[in-house]
């Protein structure tokens, strides 16, 4: 390794941003920033936030953490200059509607024909991605306040990361749509009283939460202070995606100028370890020449989970160029005296599908592999179930099918082979055509109805500007509603979905109904003009929307239609997240029925395998426990990466056993 990592050498930066694609390691980087810079800067204050829902963090500090402000404990009992949150989003949200909600039904009250009950209804459903926007809100304040010196976001995987990134954006169009309401009160009130207009509460709710997003704005890009640090591994969905990323970092002009490249293999005696080092020579070369103008940070595979305070610390010592750093770690008996060899009476389960399923989820932790064992099933069952025509489709905004299968899929209809066909849905341009359409309609409906006045052209504006107030997730809605129509039409007899990290794939499950109430309550706000015009292509669509979302919750939680799917690997993380995500799939009545242990590592004798092995048992036999009533089938972990139909059909052979 050269010289240290600038984000812990330079003293002025305050805001520190961790991102990448799922599994690459993002919270334990940013929680080893956070030890490093608390440890050399003792007269500072550093706070490290989680912005990912599905989060980590609790388990890299190993301490309980929660939307709070948590001043973290040293070994020696002492109290240290570094805190933590776990943000809850939501709660900032709701706090948001309380302190707020009244002003906003008032401005929607004065700018436009609503009755009450509807702009009650409105505003409880239609604050957009405001459980994300408060995360860099919240940030924003805590920076503007000078709580604390330096910020540290672990972030959520890639397509997320962007989209909350892009959110400032997103929320001045709506605040845009707020002023257009209050603007017609404004010339109302001038034009009746032939006064100049004097400014109220509402114009300066809007003028405060006009400057916070711009704070925002200007947090983000300033390269003074900020720095964004992608995290990837030398794999080519890694690579890919981080070229995504830093493509769209650049385009925010939010300052990027080291990339962190982790999980380097180690060349040793071992023919496992030997062959995964020789794997990762094109990557590295590829990641070298690819991202040549930034500064790359290498760092090893290290042989034991990296956790706890003491941990992160050595961590933080390696980056900055003490390469013996864990050299000075105790023996590593972590779980030695807990392991157990695994009940022969644990079997290994077949893939069990029954023909009649219509739907197959694939979900959990970021960077589990849940791509390639979606991929891998669907050839499989292409192969099992000759006669239906099966659909392989992706709603992770970072699509990654295209690398699974190494083929360009994209958002078309594309074969793969034989009766299998794969898509990546563009959910934002599905939402994008019908925001137009909507539009149109609106502009045409006023054009043919011409009453003098100027509450008619304010009316038509925020009538125009209401799809920028739609809930998170109607984007996602539009997507899964275009599959459900090409089951409906007997297209496909099968469909394989391939979903976004836990996190999000929680809050997608959840967005049904929300998404439905708030079509349901447009539908009847467009309707209360059906007797200036039929708007007949929007309200149409709203209403279709509506059922049809009504439609994939029935399905979701249909155990004859829906099979969901875990994929979990054998780490403490790996494992917290998957009981999560089955906590909630009970509650939510979907499901569960089978679950995938990937990256299991084969036998050896290698002293730096025979470590991971042991801890990978420990979880291995947890996982067993903890799903006892489900079919468990364990991957092994390749030497190599799994892409492209031979190495699927590869693992297909190890995973899937004919009867």
């Amino acid at each position: 390794m050269g010289k240290p990592p600038e984000y812990l050498e330079n003293s002025n930066l305050r805001l520190l941003v961790f991102g990448g694609k799922g599994g690459t390691g993002k919270t334990t980087m940013s929680s080893a920033a956070a030890v490093h810079l608390a440890k050399t800067s003792p007269l500072k204050k550093i706070m490290i936030i989680s912005t990912d829902p599905a989060h980590s963090l609790s388990h890299g500090f190993g301490v309980k953490l929660d939307n709070r402000n948590t001043r973290l404990t040293l070994n020696n009992n002492q109290k240290s200059n570094l805190y933590a949150r776990q943000l809850d989003a939501q709660e900032l949200a709701d706090q948001f509607k309380i302190e707020n909600g009244d002003i906003m039904k008032k401005i929607a009250d004065r700018g436009t024909y609503f009755d009450q009950k509807d702009i009650t209804e409105f505003f409880e459903l239609s604050l957009p991605g405001m459980d994300e926007v408060m995360a860099i809100l919240e940030v924003a304040r805590l920076i503007s306040e000078n709580i604390f010196d330096v910020l540290i976001l672990d972030t959520a995987p890639t397509g997320h990361t962007l989209r909350m990134l892009n959110l400032p954006v997103q929320m001045e169009k709506w605040i845009q749509v707020m002023d257009m309401m209050l603007e017609k009160h404004r010339y109302m009130a001038a034009q009746f009283t032939r006064r100049k207009y004097v400014k109220d509460e509402c114009d300066f709710f809007l003028e405060g939460l006009t400057q916070k997003i711009q704070q925002v704005n200007n947090l983000l890009k300033d390269r003074q202070i900020t720095r964004f640090i992608p995290v990837m591994i030398p794999e080519s969905m890694s690579i890919h995606e981080t070229q995504k990323l830093v493509a769209s970092l650049l385009e925010m002009h939010i300052p990027v100028k080291e990339i962190i490249v982790n999980h380097m293999a180690k060349q040793n005696a071992c023919e496992f370890c030997t062959a995964r080092k020789h794997q990762q020579t094109d990557p590295i070369l590829q990641i070298q020449k690819k991202f040549s103008r930034f500064d790359l940070i290498f760092v090893e595979n290290f042989q034991d989970e990296i956790k706890g305070y003491n941990d992160l610390s050595l961590l933080g010592d390696y980056l900055t160029g003490d390469l013996n750093a864990f050299c000075r770690k105790p023996g590593q008996k972590k779980h030695a005296t807990m392991i157990q060899e695994i009940d022969p009476a644990m079997n290994v389960s077949n893939l069990d599908i029954d023909p009649a399923i219509q739907f197959i989820i694939v979900g959990g932790k970021g960077g589990v592999g849940k791509t390639t064992v979606a991929s891998s099933i669907g050839l499989y069952l292409s192969g099992l179930f000759q006669d239906k025509k099966i659909l392989l489709f992706s709603t992770d905004p970072a699509h990654s099918l295209s690398d699974s299968l190494d083929m360009k899929i994209g958002n078309c209809m594309t074969h793969v082979f034989s009766n299998l066909w794969a898509m990546e849905m563009n959910a934002d341009q599905l939402f994008k055509d019908f925001k137009d359409s909507y539009k149109k309609d609106i502009h045409s409906m006023f054009e043919r109805f011409f009453v003098k006045g100027m509450d008619i052209k304010f009316d038509r504006q925020v009538m125009a500007g209401l799809f920028s107030m739609a809930p998170p997730g109607l984007d996602e809605i539009m997507a899964i509603d275009t599959i459900m129509d090409l089951k409906q039409k007997n297209e496909f007899d099968m469909i394989i979905i391939d979903s976004s990290p836990t996190g999000h794939l929680l809050r997608f499950l959840e967005l049904p109904e929300l998404v439905r109430q708030w079509l349901k309550t447009l539908f009847n706000l467009l309707i209360k003009y059906e007797g200036i015009v039929k708007l007949t292509r929007s309200a149409q669509k709203a209403l279709d929307l509506s059922k049809n979302t009504r439609r994939i919750q029935e399905n979701l939680t249909d155990s004859k239609k829906t099979a969901f799917i875990m994929v979990v690997i054998p780490e403490a993380m790996g494992l917290l997240e998957s009981e999560n995500l089955y906590t909630y799939l009970i509650q939510a009545k979907i499901p569960l029925n089978h679950v995938f242990i990937n990256m299991v590592l084969p036998d050896t004798d290698c002293p730096v395998c025979v470590i991971r092995q042991k801890s990978q048992k420990f979880y291995i036999e947890k996982i067993y426990r903890k799903f006892s009533k489900m079919h468990i089938s364990p991957i092994p972990l390749f030497p190599h990466e799994i892409h492209g139909k031979t190495n699927l059909e590869e693992l297909i052979n190890n995973l899937f056993k004919p009867d």
